[in-house]
């Protein structure tokens, strides 16, 4: 028989029995004290596996401490790509640039040492069988001998049988597997020139390998072609060993960024661009590669590395991997047509997000957040989208970030901080269609935004400097709130006054040439003011108002003799002897007008090739004035109000500031050494630009 009872009067029951089991006690527990057993102890749960999150900041990064410190000095002049901080110093980090240039920093950003890394587009040439090859020789990981072996002639036999195995795709350069980096790029080390056959046969006769050389080919070709250094990792548990990816395949430092070698070079163009590199955090034997051409798998530290043929990840645009870094079975994949998640380290692939609109399927970047281990974030080209279950979701489980803020607008990068639950970051860039040019062009929307209530509000912290673009960040490890930031033409860092520092007195205020000066001596002193220019087109159209002049002059004469008289009157009694003698002068001036130029001239309109080079060389000169004199300023500056303790930065500050004055000087026809000498002040249009200014001294 079923009672039906209300559901209020069953709680109140349940909490009646409850609270009568708790007063007397379970019959088992009263029976055991009776008898003298101790009771057990009360269990007490077991804790989360997520760590308690700390209060929910609402200052962010930039706080009433915080300050924006540039630490471009020492620098040379670069297009800066991307950052990298290593987590266990913070004080140690990598800066890439758009020239294949990598700085590293072992003091905070105070002073950087410079390398640079140098393309190769092919390792063979096919001329006549020779190949070009640079660095060292690196021996066949697949015959057993590592790199460094002591027998290189049981690695180097196989070779000697096929001397272009290498070059064979799949081959791996000793004929095994379908591996391509270190084994398929064997050809390491200076080659011997294809001109020198008795040095080849010395060499041979010490059983060591001999490649051909075309020098003509490698001095016009090698060196000089940019290489973007997009992405820069530094391996998790060795420090030592640092990954750069690039337009040019996948460059290795063993050393700490001093020496770059490059292990995987691709098998097509599309195969060159690398995006980005991730290892195991519980495996570090364990590279995922992403380029053009698919995912790419190393189980030897980034020695070799296999193409994977798993469905979603075998071709096409990889542009991010991300590892789990609590659980590295979960591994996500960011690709041009979606995002694909593997349950167990990269076996089996499986799609969690995708759609139809072709800008938001563009995955950039991932991120998972650090307090609850669930929720993930990725960047797209349409902005940001976040899921609750980043583990177990689907297709359906995502959601816009953000609202309509980043609708359309390209995101590169999502981070969240460790530190405060709810901090994130964002690297954004405004592309639209131009009419002139096919396809998008940046609009100068790139910038850092910044929210610290989990995405739903947000600020922007940095949008750069007046010249350049916004490229990368990175958190800083020592304390997460506070970044690294990459403009194209500049790097800054944020960081906290000391409250204990001294203060340093009272500022000195440099007497220096404002960069309006000098940015119009470079104008002038290179033809290419707008004023000026606008003066001479102004003459060129008075030009045409002066007519074009012709003058003429004729002088005609003759004679009428009397010899004809005597013809026509034969009757006449005498002979006329005289005659007359007839001259004509005549001078004329034609004067002609050409009004066609009052319309259109190449010198006069404000359009036309040689209006386009002189914009294009201004463009030039201003970048190079605000780079080269704003550093020279910075550095003047900190020298004369908080010069650095160090004797070796000192050094190196005063040997920049004579480089960047000379190169001022050089742009400006000397004008930085005339203002400190006399105080020249290139004011008005009364100084012509192809002299020199005069020196007025006080």
């Amino acid at each position: 028989m079923w009672v039906n009872v209300p559901l209020p009067v069953m709680f109140r029951f349940s909490l009646h029995i409850a609270a009568l089991v708790v007063l007397l006690g379970s019959p088992a527990a009263a029976q055991a004290q009776r008898k003298g057993v101790p009771t057990p102890a009360k269990r007490t749960p077991a804790p989360a596996e997520e760590p308690e999150a700390p209060p929910t900041t609402t200052v962010g990064s930039f706080g009433p401490d915080v300050y924006l410190d540039d630490i471009t000095y020492t620098l040379r002049l670069n297009w800066f790509r991307s950052v990298a901080v290593d987590e266990t110093n913070p004080d140690v980090a990598y800066v890439g640039s758009y020239d294949g240039y990598v700085f590293k920093t072992m003091d905070g950003g105070k002073t950087w040492d410079e390398s640079r890394l140098i393309p190769e587009r092919r390792p063979f040439y096919g001329d006549a069988g020779e190949r070009v090859y640079f660095g060292r020789h690196r021996f066949n990981v697949d015959l057993g001998n590592p790199i460094g072996s002591d027998t290189p002639d049981k690695a180097l036999g196989p070779r000697r049988k096929d001397p272009f195995a290498f070059l064979k795709v799949g081959s791996g350069g000793g004929g095994g597997g379908s591996a391509t980096g270190a084994n398929a790029n064997v050809n390491f080390g200076i080659g011997l020139p294809g001109g020198a056959p008795r040095l080849q046969l010395l060499v041979r006769k010490f059983g060591k390998p001999t490649s051909g050389l075309n020098l003509n080919q490698m001095l016009l070709l090698r060196g000089v072609l940019p290489l973007e250094v997009r992405i820069i990792v530094v391996h998790p548990h060795n420090p030592k060993i640092v990954f750069a990816c690039t337009m040019s395949g996948l460059f290795k430092s063993y050393d700490g960024g001093l020496n770059w070698v490059r292990t995987f070079m691709g098998t097509s163009p599309k195969g060159w661009m690398t995006f980005h590199v991730a290892v195991d955090p519980s495996d570090g034997q364990k590279v995922f590669l992403a380029t053009g051409e698919g995912l790419y798998v190393s189980t030897d530290g980034g020695e070799n590395f296999s193409r994977s043929t798993k469905k979603g990840v075998g071709e096409g645009v990889i542009d991010w991997i991300y590892f789990n870094p609590f659980d590295s079975r979960y591994v996500f994949v960011g690709t041009d047509y979606g995002l694909l998640r593997s349950k167990d380290g990269g076996d089996d692939w499986e799609w969690i997000y995708f759609t139809t609109f072709p800008d938001g399927r563009v995955v950039r970047s991932v991120a998972l957040d650090p307090f609850d281990r669930k929720t993930g974030y990725i960047a797209t080209h349409d902005g940001l989208y976040v899921t609750d279950d980043m583990l177990h979701g689907g297709l359906e489980s995502w959601r816009r970030l953000g609202g309509l803020k980043f609708t359309g607008v390209q995101t590169a990068k999502i981070a969240a901080c460790p530190k405060h639950k709810g901090h994130l970051w964002t690297l954004t860039n405004m592309q639209l269609f131009m009419p002139t040019v096919p396809g998008k062009s940046d609009t100068g929307g790139a910038f850092v935004y910044e929210s610290v209530d989990g995405g739903k509000n947000w600020k922007v912290i940095y949008s750069g400097l007046n010249y350049g673009s916004m490229q990368w960040f990175e958190s800083d490890p020592r304390d997460p709130d506070l970044l690294w930031l990459i403009w194209s033409r500049a790097m800054q860092r944020m960081k906290r006054r000391d409250p204990n520092e001294p203060p340093t007195g009272t500022p000195v205020i440099l007497d220096d040439p404002p960069i309006s000066e000098v940015l119009l001596a470079a104008l002038r002193y290179t033809g290419v003011e707008p004023s000026r220019m606008l003066e001479y087109r102004w003459r060129s159209r008075i030009k045409a108002l002066v007519p074009t002049i012709a003058a003429q002059f004729r002088y005609h004469r003759w004679n009428d003799l009397a010899l004809l008289q005597d013809g026509l009157y034969p009757t006449l009694p005498y002979r006329q002897d005289s005659g007359w003698l007839v001259p004509h002068r005549e001078f004329r001036l034609l004067f002609t007008w050409d009004l066609s130029d009052l319309v259109f001239n190449l010198n006069t309109v404000l359009f036309g090739r040689v209006d386009r080079l002189g914009g294009e060389f201004r463009g030039w000169l201003v970048h190079q004035i605000h780079r080269f004199y704003g550093e020279l300023r910075r550095l003047r500056a900190l020298m004369r109000n908080k010069p650095p303790r160090e004797l070796r930065v000192r050094l190196i500050y005063r040997l920049r500031m004579e480089e960047l004055t000379s190169l001022v000087n050089f742009i400006t026809g000397d004008y930085l050494t005339r203002w400190y000498q006399g105080g020249d002040h290139p004011r008005g249009m009364d100084t012509k630009w192809w002299e020199p200014w005069p020196v007025r001294r006080q």
